[in-house]
């Protein structure tokens, strides 16, 4: 038997011809008889609603070696529910269950025809939750994380080690008002128009307390069902303002102002990044200041 040959110039072309058959949300492939496998990782996930979770795929010949310079065509089973971001990224729409493929295409022999090649469906699950990261610099590792949301109902979890925390929002309203609190008794709030990424850390925390002082209250009494969650437009027009002022500061840490969000942008507590801005920033939501290294912003 003739050993597969794998026509790496061809890859290309054949991968935009998958992409093309897939446009309609499924895939005209026939069954993969060759010695072709795609394997996707990771085999179950799951995204909030408006998050964003991403996939690899890795390809490997009959002898089993893994093949370099594949492009994957991604489908989603319901567009729906998991919507297809290209390059394995797909983004929670709405609560449910998806299968996610990947497939690519191969010429084994020469003028033989092609082979189309569709991975084993993994699952990705959409869930209705608010997650995030809580930080000071450092992780807040055991802190009590807590939400209120519009119509006074209440949940809440735990941040993990590495700060990271998931709260279960189904049934409930937002906007939402998250507060944090460490085994040490520090308090930080953070808030969040729906399902999807909240951080609580020193500069979610300041917006929220100017919201509130500009209504004349406190998040304390807010969260305890004395007064209202902040309005989800209001603190977006107050994230960009604060993020214009820290434009430089970003730019520093690799990251795009444009596309930068103090309350909900993902992040990790290792100290790079927004976290390494947390670590450089003396933040006094009380005096309504921030410092950055030697620069203060407001």
């Amino acid at each position: 038997m003739r050993k597969p040959v794998r026509i790496l110039s061809l890859v290309t072309l054949m991968a935009a011809l998958v992409a093309q058959a897939g446009c309609g949300g499924g895939s005209s492939s026939t069954a993969n008889t060759s010695g072709f496998t795609i394997t996707v990782f990771p085999p179950t996930a799951s995204v909030v609603v408006g998050g964003t979770r991403t996939f690899t795929a890795q390809a490997r010949n009959s002898a089993g070696t893994v093949l370099t310079g594949v492009n994957f065509a991604w489908i989603s089973s319901d567009t729906n529910v998991a919507a297809n971001l290209g390059s394995g990224n797909f983004q929670g729409k709405s609560i449910g269950t998806v299968s996610i493929t990947a497939s690519a295409s191969f010429v084994e022999v020469a003028g033989e025809g092609i082979t189309n090649v569709v991975s084993t469906p993994v699952t990705l699950t959409v869930v209705a939750a608010v997650e995030g990261t809580a930080a000071q610099g450092a992780p807040l590792g055991g802190a009590s994380i807590s939400l209120r949301d519009a119509q006074g109902q209440y949940a809440a979890s735990s941040a993990d080690a590495a700060g990271h925390f998931h709260i279960d929002v189904a049934g409930m309203t937002g906007p939402f008002l998250l507060k944090a609190v460490t085994p040490e008794g520090r308090v930080l709030y953070g808030t969040a128009p729906d399902s999807g990424t909240a951080n609580v850390d020193p500069y979610s925390d300041f917006l929220v307390r100017q919201w509130y002082g500009a209504h004349g209250s406190d998040p304390d009494r807010a969260f305890a069902g004395r007064g209202n969650v902040p309005a989800a437009a209001d603190m977006q027009t107050l994230d960009r303002s604060l993020t214009a002022k820290l434009v430089g500061s970003l730019s520093a840490q690799g990251l795009d102002a444009k596309q930068f969000s103090l309350l909900s942008t993902p992040f990790a507590a290792d100290h790079s990044g927004f976290d390494a801005l947390l670590d450089q920033s003396r933040v006094d939501a009380a005096a309504g200041t921030i410092q950055v290294a030697d620069h203060r912003i407001q």
